[in-house]
């Protein structure tokens, strides 16, 4: 008899609970989705946990279920952005292209996705800047430094394909990498709008035309 009680039980009190976690991730998601439009539009600095939860429409308190900090629910509206820029930056053609237009068009969707982040990505870059030892400051050298690795991954690659010259390619991915960073941070990510498709894309033409410029030529050492 017991049995049947205790199932009978688990079954009367397992939909309150599921209600209330499908509750918590809706209210969770009220909250970044407040905090990414908060950031945006303040800044790190200026942006109060009092306005991400005016803009959520959820208590103080329910923020502090969720989040132990405004720096927390930071690196959290981060997260989508940065994961997308890693894969625009990783994607390949389907099929073999001329490396200038492969380059081109890899450097392009690069941009696009920092174009649709560009306000959290600022604001990143700058609160990085605020003190050294933050995570914020070990967020953005995280990516970088995957996306220098992958460049310097790429270089090695046409090296061993006979395509360049051979050379300090840790050194050239730094180079390389920090031109495409600050060209982002300064062409899409300080002007008041973001640019045009066709700016975008005249950036990236132009950055890649750079890229190609600086390998080393086949035979060098």
């Amino acid at each position: 008899m017991g049995r049947p009680e205790s199932s009978a039980a688990a079954a009367v009190e397992s939909p309150p609970a599921v209600k209330k976690n499908v509750r918590g991730l809706r209210t969770r998601k009220k909250l970044v989705d407040a905090a990414v439009s908060c950031f945006s539009e303040y800044g790190y600095a200026q942006t109060r946990v009092a306005d991400i939860v005016f803009h959520a429409g959820v208590s103080q308190g329910n923020f502090y279920r969720h989040f132990e900090s405004k720096e927390a629910i930071f690196l959290e509206a981060l997260k989508p952005g940065m994961d997308e820029l890693l894969s625009a930056s990783s994607r390949s053609p389907e099929t073999p292209r001329d490396p200038l237009d492969a380059l081109i068009d890899r450097t392009n969707a690069y941009l696009i996705s920092y174009a649709q982040n560009r306000r959290l990505l600022r604001v990143l870059r700058e609160a990085a800047a605020m003190t050294a030892d933050s995570d914020f400051a070990r967020v953005w050298l995280d990516q970088r430094a995957q996306f220098i690795d992958r460049t310097r991954r790429w270089l090695e690659s046409r090296h061993r394909a006979g395509a360049i010259g051979a050379t300090d390619f840790e050194l050239l991915a730094e180079c390389l990498g920090s031109m495409v960073e600050q060209m982002a941070y300064v062409h899409i990510g300080l002007p008041e709008r973001a640019p045009r498709p066709e700016r975008v894309k005249a950036i990236a033409v132009s950055i890649a035309e750079v890229w190609f410029r600086s390998m080393p030529p086949a035979g060098a050492s």
